[in-house]
């Protein structure tokens, strides 16, 4: 017959207290979400300072240990300025939310968000693509073919070289880019002049006809990167790598937030014995809790920085095609964090390297076998893949000539998941890039 008893039992369980919370939610914030998230803190508060970064005495890099230290804890902040910079809000992270959907390999998109942060006030690219195939260590006609994509993400005729070109992929879109079209936009140097004559010549169009091209041209966009509600604002990396000797530096980015501490001067004159003192005594604890979040912060992401520069180094020395496969279950077990964890940190940051400013999750990939028993990442074939396709001459290469190309370079890999990678990549079958070639 059962009966009431009592059992004593012993278990234990994770508490989440709201600092806890707190230093979570940081960790995952970036930097303008974050600095937002501590302006409104302070204006609650009146014992959490913010001072500007600009005010701030800032520390001597050469201080700062080498890579080749063994403890990642050595790393010490930086205060070096990051030498790349990226549009602002809205139309950056509308872009960037394309690239991330359009490019499915890290590679290619991490190749893409390189371009996205060199574009200037006008939406195009200054610096030469060979220059920046060089920088990144890529060739420059995959370079060219993931631009090709890029410049006709919305709007059209961002990533562009120039205003004949960017006028070009507006015209094209609308179906008008015709040889006539093409000859005008040749010569906008005339146009600027509004030498009609000489410029009905070269179309050899009549006048009327002349008049609707260029209220055509008239109706473009020959700044489509540029939005006057969003000024040009620049991105600020989490972390600044460089090269030092023979390895390299890891720095923590302390310009892109405010510098906090307690208002000691208040704090030393706060009386317990007083409701407004004990309440006061309440806002120095949480202040020190928010410095205290923003130091784990800091040293959670340092700490997954140098991990990651160990684990990717080759990346460091020979550019985006030698990404190695990494998981951030397997950086988890090597830095002995968890992987939630691993997950927060590497959401929306971004590392300044010698080769640009690249996001954090472009380092993890999958991973596929090669043929002599090692491990390749799934982004390297599908960057050679588009190599590969992006040098085509006359003789368009099938599947089949693919597949026996990346087996020749070592990759274990059959004709279907060829096909699939270039599905995915939103390449064309063979057939239709010949037809192509043959209208081009």
């Amino acid at each position: 017959m059962l009966s009431p008893s009592l059992i004593q039992r012993q278990s234990q369980s994770l508490v989440m207290t709201p600092q806890l919370r707190q230093a979570i939610a940081m960790l995952q914030l970036g930097h303008q979400e974050l600095a937002q998230s501590l302006q409104q803190i302070a204006e609650i508060n009146p014992l959490l300072v913010l001072e500007p970064t600009d005010t701030v005495a800032s520390s001597d890099p050469a201080e700062a240990p080498d890579y080749h230290d063994d403890d990642p804890d050595r790393f010490t902040s930086g205060s070096e300025q990051p030498e790349a910079a990226a549009p602002g809000p809205s139309l950056h992270d509308d872009l960037s939310s394309q690239i991330h959907l359009t490019f499915p390999a890290y590679r290619d998109r991490a190749a893409a968000l390189y371009l996205l942060a060199s574009l200037d006030d006008a939406g195009r690219l200054p610096e030469r693509i060979s220059d920046i195939a060089h920088a990144l260590g890529m060739e420059t006609a995959a370079l060219e073919s993931i631009r090709h994509i890029l410049m006709r993400l919305d709007p059209v005729g961002v990533f562009c070289r120039s205003l004949e070109e960017c006028l070009a992929v507006q015209l094209e879109r609308r179906g008008r880019l015709d040889p006539a079209m093409k000859i005008l936009l040749a010569n906008l140097d005339l146009l600027a002049r509004r030498d009609w004559r000489l410029l009905r010549q070269k179309c050899q169009l009549a006048q009327d006809d002349l008049l609707d091209m260029l209220a055509e041209i008239q109706a473009l966009n020959p700044r489509p990167g540029f939005d006057p509600h969003h000024p040009v604002t620049p991105i600020q990396p989490d972390l600044i790598v460089r090269r030092n000797g023979d390895g390299f530096r890891l720095t923590f980015n302390h310009r892109a937030l405010p510098r906090c501490h307690v208002d000691t001067d208040m704090q030393r004159h706060i009386d317990g014995s007083t409701e407004a003192g004990r309440q006061l005594q309440t806002y120095a604890s949480e202040a020190s809790a928010v410095i205290r979040a923003l130091d784990m912060r800091r040293q959670t992401i340092l700490k997954v920085g140098a991990e990651i520069i160990r684990q990717q180094t080759a990346f460091f020395e020979d550019g985006i095609s030698a990404l190695r496969p990494l998981t951030m279950r397997e950086l988890a077990t090597t830095t002995d964090v968890h992987e939630s964890t691993i997950s927060r940190v590497v959401n929306g940051k971004y590392m300044d390297t010698p080769r640009g400013i690249v996001p954090l999750r472009m380092f993890f990939s999958t991973a596929l076998q090669a043929s002599d028993g090692s491990v390749q990442s799934a982004s390297a074939i599908q960057h050679r893949l588009r190599a590969l396709i992006a040098a085509e001459g006359d003789d368009i290469l099938s599947d089949d000539a693919l597949t026996a190309l990346l087996q020749k370079d070592g990759f274990a890999i059959q004709r279907r998941t060829v096909a699939k990678y270039r599905e995915g990549l939103g390449i064309a079958k063979s057939s239709q890039r010949r037809r192509l070639k043959k209208t081009s």
